[in-house]
């Protein structure tokens, strides 16, 4: 068969087209640094990366999880800290307030600081995280957890304070099938075995009655709702401990993740700028040969 200068031009074109093609593809290796910037391009391994990529938007979710939990977990172990030292203060009122040599004076100041460990329960009780949720109000966040109904006047019986919101606490999930407590039942931490405002009023009504009685009473109440306040601190603790050891945990298995699919995705530089000199010299070499080729001699027009 003869060989005609057509033929050789289609050849060497198609030649050149192929070297463009892979001289193209490197580029793009080169400008963005993948391997894989297609299906094509390697599909088995283009179907790996998504599945890793896939793992790692999932493990990014629990961790913002695990950050955002840790807003509403300190508010409310805070929030019980500050309980917890309210009591404290209370009991350490209630043992000057046994104090039989107390006069009228003395009562009437002790009844006083009552009064205001009382308020600053309340106020501990209804603590919001920040965004303004009602950390103790389960999911009904935007109710106050706790009411006030009536005040402290001398001779007159103290007031009370009612749960008004939800009787549960919000779970988080921070990873697959695992959850945790980022808040605590109001009810059960400030009114569970032990009703603390009910405790901090007896304590009050026994200074302003200089009843004895009713101060023994709210000592051994006060002891009680000291150990209720640490065990609800406790939990929150130990769901904050949790929440870092599942931190660690994601962020290592995102390290890990990344580095995989780094391994799939990504080019070998050195090998990619190598191949883009020597297909660039090659498709060079090319060009100036079939541009030779194509020149015309005498024997064109015999």
């Amino acid at each position: 068969m003869r060989v005609t200068q057509s033929m050789m031009s289609r050849m060497n074109m198609a030649q050149l087209q192929l070297q463009k093609g892979r001289l193209a593809r490197t580029q793009e290796q080169a400008s963005t640094g993948r391997r894989l910037n297609r299906p094509s391009d390697d599909p088995v391994d283009y179907r790996s990366t998504l599945e890793l990529k896939d793992s790692l938007s999932q493990t990014g979710r629990y961790l913002r999880s695990i950050d955002l939990s840790r807003t509403r977990i300190r508010a409310t172990e805070e929030a019980i800290a500050d309980s917890t030292e309210v009591v404290a203060d209370a009991k350490t009122k209630a043992l000057q307030a046994r104090n039989t040599s107390n006069g009228p004076t003395a009562r009437a100041a002790l009844r006083v600081e009552v009064e205001q460990l009382f308020d600053q329960l309340l106020d501990a009780s209804n603590t919001r995280a920040a965004g303004g949720g009602y950390v103790f109000s389960g999911v009904a966040s935007d109710t106050a957890a706790f009411v006030q109904t009536g005040s402290f006047v001398s001779g007159s019986p103290p007031p009370t304070v009612a749960f008004a919101a939800d009787d549960s606490a919000i779970s988080v999930e921070i990873d697959e099938g695992v959850t945790i407590e980022v808040t605590r039942s109001g009810a059960q931490v400030f009114q569970g075995n032990v009703d603390l405002f009910a405790v901090l009023g007896q304590l009050w009504q026994g200074i302003d009655q200089n009843d004895t009685n009713l101060i023994d009473t709210a000592i051994g109440d006060l002891d009680l709702a000291l150990d209720q306040l640490n065990v609800e601190r406790a939990h929150v603790g130990g769901n904050d401990a949790k929440a870092d050891s599942f931190e660690q945990r994601l962020r290592s298995q995102e390290q890990e993740l990344t580095n995989q699919a780094s391994v799939l995705e990504d080019v070998d530089a050195y090998q990619v700028y190598s191949d883009l000199a020597a297909q660039e010299s090659a498709l060079q070499a090319s060009l100036a040969v079939t541009a030779r080729m194509q020149q015309p001699t005498l024997l064109d027009f015999l």
